[in-house]
């Protein structure tokens, strides 16, 4: 019964979540399997929650495309959801790709995305008590290309629009749910802008996001649990997933301010002419990583990153040629005011070879390149002659800051999301109290490591998890005692 519960909670819509967490017969299995800090963030949820606005069903003319990692997968041949249960955390190395990306490395598996991930409740419950918006949600398999899923999406805005009397579709996405919608459009645009209204893109990594980088050189570091994730998730499978190494920093001539026609372009490092903000090294050349890969491995990891190069370069070239009408429908809003992954730097020099890789992290208040969420540069998420809007706050909780989601309806409803400062420094010294500007679920969405009064996104700790540090949390983990698990996200 307790295994039946929990699946039919991880794949049911928000609001048959919110009902299932109001039955009181459902508390133990749920408290034991979420554990007590998310349970209660959710029993809040479900207590905001009142029977008219479960009950109100808005036409739907909004969707909602999640980030990497924010759609649950399941093998729809031998049973379970894969990402991200705790319970099968077994599989979660089952997720591999075949060496082109287009499918699963064991075909058998059959992995197909199946629900929106609970980390988005808060702002989906937030839309629940609008009576002039409804939404839909696009899950997605974030480990493949985005392009084999834009026609799932473009088959979804046509069917809203279709649905809804053929009234506009508005669209908001989080994190690489921006990049999927913009490999959409680019794809299927001359048939989807006359029924799209307007467009949000929240944290967005438009350029990519160095913790990948950080991630493809030395695994997965930063933090306790996320060292865990990767005793589950080898560095093979990683390699494997096009649609994560998609947000790698985009390369040389792409990236803002490495462009022939930027005139801030980023300082030279000792001892290389690479002029990258994100590296001193070149990020799309195999050998440049010194991962010690043999020569079948490397080829296949070249080939990934030509791949990723090629997917910067089209959507660089289609948003530069985008007509200014279509870029007016859009907003971007960017978080600021935490340390983020911003560079890694080889640093020193023996017999002609780099020795060592700094990492990067402490922010440069006004460089857009030493600002960020914690996930994703400033720099990265600013979109060309796009409307901006800041808030400090981290990443993955930013769709869940009550006044992020205010912005969103404003934006939607045709007004200019003022409630949001329209510069970094606005949103760093504002007049928004914390209330305001702190999501309102930080165990769901996986940001409750931040630390208090700080700029510290508890996500960057160069100290290495030990073996026996892993070999504990294992240990909790099997026996149901290491909350936070499940809300390990690489962005």
């Amino acid at each position: 019964m307790s295994n039946d519960l929990i699946n039919r909670f991880l794949l049911s819509a928000t609001d048959e979540r919110i009902n299932i967490i109001r039955n009181n017969d459902n508390k133990e299995t749920l408290l034991n399997w979420l554990g007590s800090d998310v349970y209660s963030e959710y029993a809040r949820l479900a207590d905001g929650e009142d029977d008219h606005h479960l009950g109100i069903k808005a036409a739907k003319n909004m969707i909602v495309i999640p980030g990497v990692m924010g759609s649950l997968l399941q093998s729809e041949s031998k049973g379970g959801i894969w990402w991200m249960d705790v319970r099968t955390r077994k599989h979660i190395d089952d997720l591999r790709l075949s060496a082109d990306g287009t499918e699963d490395a064991d075909p058998d598996n059959a992995i197909a995305a199946c629900a929106v991930d609970t980390a988005y409740e808060p702002f989906l419950t937030a839309i629940l008590k609008r009576e002039d918006f409804g939404a839909v949600v696009f899950p997605y398999d974030w480990r493949k290309s985005l392009a084999l899923s834009a026609p799932r999406l473009k088959e979804l805005i046509i069917q809203t629009y279709t649905r809804n009397g053929n009234n506009p579709v508005h669209l908001v996405a989080h994190s690489m749910g921006g990049m999927m919608l913009r490999v959409t459009l680019m794809q299927y645009g001359e048939e989807l802008w006359p029924m799209i209204g307007r467009i949000v893109f929240i944290a967005t990594p438009h350029y990519g996001s160095p913790s990948i980088a950080g991630y493809l050189k030395n695994h997965l570091w930063g933090f306790n649990l996320m060292a865990l994730l990767g005793v589950y998730l080898s560095r093979e499978t990683f390699r494997s997933l096009w649609g994560v190494l998609s947000l790698l920093p985009a390369p040389l001539g792409i990236y803002p301010g490495t462009r022939q026609a930027d005139s801030a372009a980023p300082s030279p490092d000792e001892d290389t002419p690479y002029l990258h903000p994100c590296s001193n090294f070149d990020m799309y050349d195999v050998a440049s990583w010194k991962l010690d890969l043999s020569q079948e491995e490397a080829a296949a990891l070249q080939k990934v990153l030509n791949g990723v190069a090629v997917f910067y370069q089209q959507l660089y070239d289609y948003h530069r040629q985008l007509d200014q009408t279509f870029k007016d429908k859009m907003l971007v809003i960017a978080g600021v005011g935490y340390k983020t992954l911003f560079k890694l730097a080889y640093h020193s020099k023996l017999f002609g070879a780099w020795e060592k890789m700094d990492k990067i992290t402490s922010r440069v208040e006004g460089d857009p390149n030493r600002d960020g969420d914690g996930r994703v540069p400033l720099a990265s998420a600013m979109l060309e002659n796009v409307a901006i809007r800041y808030v400090k706050g981290v990443h993955g909780g930013l769709p869940n800051i009550p006044q992020v989601y205010e912005a969103v309806f404003s934006w939607l409803e045709g007004k200019s999301a003022n409630n949001l400062p329209d510069t970094p420094e606005g949103a760093l010294r504002g007049h928004l109290s914390a209330d305001d500007t702190e999501s309102v679920a930080p165990h769901l969405d996986g940001t409750a490591r931040k630390q208090p009064f700080s700029d510290d996104p508890g996500l960057w700790d160069s100290e290495t998890t030990t073996p026996p540090e892993l070999s504990e949390m294992e240990s909790l983990l099997e026996k149901g005692e290491l909350a936070g698990f499940q809300q390990v996200r690489l962005l």
